[in-house]
């Protein structure tokens, strides 16, 4: 891991790029509403159940990272917070509200939540699976998935 000498942010790639400056979470929750602040902390509550991570505020959202980024909290409206989960693989749900296709590589789905209930069984998976993400297991998969492919397993012979 890298830590960047003036913000103290970590990283995997050393010299990443980023939004370098001195940012709280609490200066990114001032002025908000009581009740979409209640809303940022039962998220989070919720998200520790799946695993550890830290908090990386920045000057536009607050970044959940374990190894590298996999959700953030974009934005805390007076009813609602807006999050996106970063994904390797794009999925069409009505929890979505739109999806970014970064070079297909990841995929960025965005979503909000007006209330708990809204942090349904399905945001829930998708939650685990940007999880998976942030501790850089899809690369894993795809590690052993090329493996089985170099040995021939998994490949049909016609």
């Amino acid at each position: 891991m890298w830590t960047c000498g003036k913000c103290g942010q970590r990283f995997v790639n050393k010299n990443q790029s980023h939004s370098c400056g001195k940012f709280s979470v609490e200066r990114f929750l001032e002025g908000k509403s009581g009740y979409a602040i209640g809303l940022f902390r039962y998220f989070l509550t919720e998200y520790r159940k799946i695993g550890p991570f830290d908090l990386h505020p920045v000057k536009t959202r607050i970044a959940l990272v374990s190894q590298m980024r996999f959700c953030a909290v974009n934005k805390i409206g007076l009813d609602h917070i807006d999050i996106h989960l970063v994904l390797t693989e794009q999925y069409s749900s009505d929890c979505f509200r739109k999806t970014d296709n970064l070079g297909n590589r990841f995929f960025v789905h965005h979503l909000r939540i007006h209330s708990k209930s809204d942090v349904t069984s399905e945001v829930r998976k998708y939650m685990r699976l940007a999880y998976r993400v942030g501790n850089r297991q899809h690369l894993v998969s795809r590690r052993r998935g090329t493996a089985l492919c170099r040995k021939g397993r998994g490949a049909t012979n016609a």
